[in-house]
């Protein structure tokens, strides 16, 4: 019997040490690389312009996952290029559109969010054991290559990685859990998904009838129902876990 184990990234396996939601010097660092590349094609660019756009951006970003939805990446550049430049004197063509985000990517990959401790010795107890593995994420205003690239250097094998900003769907959507479960050909009842959103996660999975376990964050997250099959401090504990599930799939 295959078994799928996904995982979210943001909190999960990945993010600020402290658990808040964004990195002050990271956006600082973003709102400076995107002012100065833009003031090329505009003297008169205002910083502050630039930082009320960029935070606008990325509080839209977050009121589409709630209504289960994203935007592709390079849809939220040009978004962040129409607010800024509401009189369009820039005329960026697509390269210098690309060009942005990838100035965009290179602050996340410069300073990135920390791995959480755990989560390599979690993934080699999966590949070991020949469980599948996906990744399902809602994004931030960082592209899927961002994304990859993190992944890949940090030695974070997958079999599935589905990213709201490369499909258009954002958890607890039930369409971006099943197009993953799709691609590798297992089905809800013998998957499981550990994430650290009690709806985005834990109610996306259960009601398209996968297990889940929650991460709880040191307490601050707690189920919003009883659907949930563990709730766990960090995916550090998430070994015992996975054994106890795959106990009960058995009986």
């Amino acid at each position: 019997m295959n078994k799928l184990v996904t995982l979210d990234l943001w909190q999960t396996i990945m993010g600020e040490s402290d658990f808040s939601s964004f990195s002050p010097d990271r956006r600082k660092l973003k709102c400076e690389s995107i002012y100065l590349y833009l003031k090329k094609f505009n003297k008169n660019l205002k910083y502050q312009e630039v930082q009320d756009s960029h935070d606008k951006i990325v509080s839209l970003i977050a009121r589409y996952s709630r209504f289960h939805s994203d935007l592709l990446f390079d849809d939220w550049l040009i978004m962040l290029i129409r607010m800024i430049d509401k009189k369009n004197k820039f005329q960026l063509n697509n390269k210098q559109i690309t060009n942005l985000g990838e100035i965009i990517d290179e602050i996340f990959l410069t300073y990135p969010p920390d791995i959480f401790e755990g989560t390599s010795d979690f993934l080699d107890y999966l590949i070991k054991n020949k469980f599948k593995i996906g990744i399902i994420s809602n994004t931030g205003f960082n592209s899927p290559n961002a994304y990859k690239k993190l992944l890949r250097k940090n030695n974070i094998y997958y079999d599935v990685l589905s990213l709201s900003n490369e499909i258009g769907i954002a958890k607890p959507n039930y369409k971006i859990f099943k197009l993953t479960l799709e691609k590798v050909k297992i089905e809800p009842s013998t998957s499981i998904h550990i994430g650290d959103n009690p709806v985005a996660d834990i109610l996306g999975a259960t009601n398209f009838g996968m297990d889940a376990i929650l991460i709880s964050k040191s307490g601050r997250t707690k189920p919003v129902n009883n659907n949930v099959y563990q709730v766990i401090d960090n995916i550090g504990l998430a070994k015992e876990s996975i054994l106890s599930w795959v106990d009960k799939l058995s009986k």
